[in-house]
């Protein structure tokens, strides 16, 4: 099956062993040294209870892919999802 960029991005992404929904793919991480993908970016909302829950991103390195389906990404999550370090903001920088 071939896919292009745009039909990854908003694909579901499922815990294998649980199924589980993480949440959705919002980006890649690309090798440039290799010219491979290395990781997959995926949001996942805040589990605290509130009603809008804060939006976190994680990062799942590409040896965790199991399948990429036509509806959702299965991924192997054995092990604690490390949160993508995002660039701070203008006004983070400041207050921080």
């Amino acid at each position: 099956m071939k896919c292009s960029m745009m039909e990854l991005l908003e694909k579901p992404v499922i815990n294998a062993a649980t199924g589980e929904r993480i949440g959705n793919l919002c980006d890649v991480e690309i090798d440039t040294q290799t010219a491979s993908i290395s990781a997959f970016i995926v949001v996942v909302k805040s589990k605290n209870g509130s009603l809008l829950g804060k939006c976190e991103k994680v990062c799942i390195d590409w040896c965790n892919i199991r399948v990429i389906g036509k509806d959702a990404i299965l991924v192997d999550c054995c092990t604690e999802l490390k949160q993508f370090a995002a660039p701070k903001s203008f006004l983070d920088k400041i207050w921080n």
